[in-house]
């Protein structure tokens, strides 16, 4: 048994020493640190990079596109065509003659006139997809954030309920010393010594448990913010729990909050993005049926030039401006079912806003009620635990008066420690609870 007690002494002993050389960190630098290094966040960041190129490039298609093309050739040979005149003039000519060697370098430029609207659509696709993902980007942030908050006070929690235990631990060592003042008086018995030893074993299994709490919760948030897991840090920042903080957050009843939610939340402006990139393919889809207009020019430079005849073998250049028209006349409803299917997606995207609504409805609520009764359990487990501190003074003096009896002395360390880890947990409650809802609002910092 002293085999044991020691080996707990000596790993306690070990892991407070890491606690008070640990590097105390501030909830807002712990939330920054883990924004910048996230690599959820960095994929979102890439995919809004991507969609702002996508963007850019669509935009491209509506301005004039000028193109080179050069070619060099060898071709076989043939026989030159000409005319013969007989006589008395006897003249020959020849007028197609066999140039082997061809040369030409064209620049064209085209300037789309009339899409059919799907240039223009598609440009507002990509623009709408880009502003989507930069709020799913908000929305990766936001969700990151309360994760860091939920890590860090889990971390104080967990550190809080060990400092709670082991003063625990400390009134319990007192109480076992006047256990055995009291046996040697023969005013208590061995069974009475006993009891105590039990609770106080009891107890030290728990102080373990937190102690494995703590760095577990310590694990938590290193991860999040990309430390190595074994990086010894302690939280700075205490949580602030008052009526001010609260109410400041509340100023608003529920059908306020959820008002500002559906104005606020990044989900719901990207989905409310969506639906309005799915409209305009729906308008881009159904430009297939329209014609298309372009307006082309080219200059060729060229040896032989083709346009000029006879050929001759020199560089010569011409030039040509006009109007091109394209339209799909028969293309077996294909252009029907594209516009099927943008019409199908833009059904789906108008009823996930209204699914999603009615989540971000419930969820404000929730977390509306959720933070209410936090706040409530923060001030009863307060009265609580100070109503067990007062009982357990008392128990106390009586106890070493000879009036109370051991089992009112255990009684009564048992409900100080259950009330103060009730006070504990209720505070980190309360505090996550205010973050959720602040979430839930799209508030969150």
């Amino acid at each position: 048994m002293k085999t044991i007690l020691c080996v707990i002494s000596f790993f306690l002993t070990n892991v407070l020493f890491a606690q008070q050389t640990a590097q105390p960190v501030r909830l807002a630098d712990c939330i920054s640190q883990a924004l910048g290094k996230n690599p959820a966040l960095q994929i979102s960041q890439a995919k809004v990079q991507s969609a702002e190129a996508r963007s850019s490039e669509a935009l491209t298609s509506l301005l004039p596109q000028l193109k080179f093309t050069g070619r060099a050739a060898e071709l076989s040979p043939i026989d030159p065509f000409g005319i013969k005149i007989g006589p008395p003039v006897n003249l020959s000519m020849i007028l197609f003659p066999s140039i082997t060697e061809n040369y030409s370098m064209k620049l064209s430029l085209q300037q789309p006139l009339f899409t059919g609207f799907k240039l223009k659509k598609n440009l507002e696709m990509a623009e709408l997809n880009a502003s989507a993902a930069k709020e799913e980007l908000t929305r990766d942030q936001e969700d990151l954030v309360l994760n860091v908050i939920t890590a860090y006070w889990n971390f104080y929690h967990a550190i809080k309920v060990e400092e709670v235990i082991r003063q625990s631990l400390d009134q319990m060592s007192e109480h076992l010393k006047d256990a055995r003042n009291l046996l040697q008086q023969g005013m208590a018995t061995d069974a009475d010594v006993m009891k105590v030893q039990v609770q106080l074993s009891d107890v030290k299994v728990k102080q373990l448990e937190a102690r494995n709490a703590i760095r577990l919760t310590s694990m938590a948030l290193n991860s999040l913010m990309r430390n190595t897991l074994e990086t010894e840090i302690t939280p700075s920042d205490s949580p602030a729990v008052s009526q001010s903080a609260f109410d400041a957050l509340l100023h608003e009843n529920l059908p306020m909050l959820q008002t500002h939610a559906m104005e606020h939340r990044p989900e719901l402006k990207s989905m409310h993005l969506r639906r309005d990139m799915n409209s305009a393919g729906v308008t881009a889809a159904e430009g297939g049926w329209y014609p298309q207009v372009f307006l082309a020019a080219n200059y060729d430079y060229a040896r032989p030039n083709q346009r000029i005849i006879p050929p001759k073998d020199q560089w010569d250049g011409t030039w040509d401006v006009g109007v091109t028209l394209q339209w799909n006349i028969w293309d077996w409803y294909a252009t029907g079912h594209q516009t099927a299917q943008a019409e199908a997606a833009l059904r789906q995207s108008e009823a996930g806003i209204i699914q999603l609504n009615d989540a971000v409805t419930l969820d404000v609520a929730q977390q509306y009620f959720n933070a209410q009764t936090a706040k409530d359990e923060v001030e009863v487990a307060r009265e609580g635990m100070e109503q067990a501190q007062e009982s357990y003074r008392m128990t106390s003096e009586k106890f070493k008066n000879g009036v109370a009896s051991n089992t009112d002395m255990l009684d009564a360390e048992t409900a100080l420690l259950q009330a103060k880890l009730t006070h504990t947990q209720a505070v980190i409650e309360f505090t996550l609870a205010i973050a959720r809802l602040k979430k839930a609002v799209g508030e969150i910092e």
